[in-house]
């Protein structure tokens, strides 16, 4: 296997020994792995000593043969959740982005960031573009701040604090938690220039069958489009729809985590 520009080598062969690993076959020792890779002794060893300290790989003290860690169950985990949170959410983005004919973008947090898992994008010449795979902090723009803000405490706690160290938040924390604990009580977070200029943003968590924080649903466009008789409308429509994702997801309580609907 030759190294390319687009490629490492090691990745590779890391994960071509991962992917010897089946059903069938969960433990492998190390001549079996070497067989099957066609690799060395020597350079299989590195790299499962590697695997094996980052929590991918793991080995049997008694009989010395390796198996996947469990890092890798906690991952597909993630990936699972995500997909069937995208699945669900999917056919409600597309209802809210034709009621709205907004940009409508659903996130997760990752990695302490907000993510984008999905998007459905305003058929308007002038809209908002927001790319699935998009990262940002938590305490900049609606989809950010409505994830943090229902996180938690000692979640939250923990991120903002790390922000601090590293000087990175780029709101005086104390602004910031009045602000997120507004987003808790009403169930929703809008805003004007706060991410990008130009634009409106209304965000509202989504929570599943253990009442736990699984995402937030986003609608943003163009602040032109936004006047204060439209205002309430996106508001409601953006929470009705994070609502009825959160029940979809499991949620049976859903309706009481979003104060403004009970008045609907």
């Amino acid at each position: 296997m030759r190294e390319s520009a687009q490629t490492v080598q090691s990745v590779e062969r890391a994960l071509m020994i991962m992917e010897c690993f089946t059903l069938e076959k969960p433990q492998q020792s190390l001549g079996e792995l070497a067989a099957q890779t066609s690799l060395s002794k020597s350079t299989i060893y590195r790299l499962l000593t590697t695997l094996a300290k980052c929590g991918y790989i793991k080995q049997d003290e008694l009989t010395q043969k390796y198996s996947l860690g469990f890092k890798l169950f906690n991952l597909g985990a993630v990936v699972a959740g995500d997909m069937s949170l995208r699945d669900t959410a999917l056919p409600f983005m597309k209802r809210l982005c034709d009621e709205l004919s907004e940009t409508v973008d659903l996130n997760i947090i990752e990695a302490d960031q907000r993510v984008c898992i999905e998007m459905v994008e305003s058929s308007e010449q002038i809209r908002n573009i927001v790319k699935v795979g998009q990262r940002n902090a938590l305490w900049t723009g609606a989809s950010g701040k409505v994830l943090l803000a229902h996180l938690e405490e000692a979640e939250r706690r923990r991120i903002l604090d790390e922000a601090k160290i590293l000087n990175q938040l780029s709101i005086e924390e104390s602004v910031l938690e009045k602000e997120l604990e507004a987003i808790r009580t009403q169930g929703y977070v809008f805003s004007i220039d706060d991410r990008l200029k130009g634009s409106f943003a209304i965000a509202s968590p989504i929570f599943n069958h253990t009442e736990k924080l699984i995402g937030g649903i986003t609608a943003a466009g163009p602040i032109h489009r936004l006047s204060e008789e439209r205002k309430p409308f996106i508001i409601k429509q953006v929470m009705y729809t994070a609502y009825k994702i959160s029940e979809a997801m499991g949620d049976s309580g859903a309706k009481n985590r979003y104060p403004l609907l009970l008045t609907l």
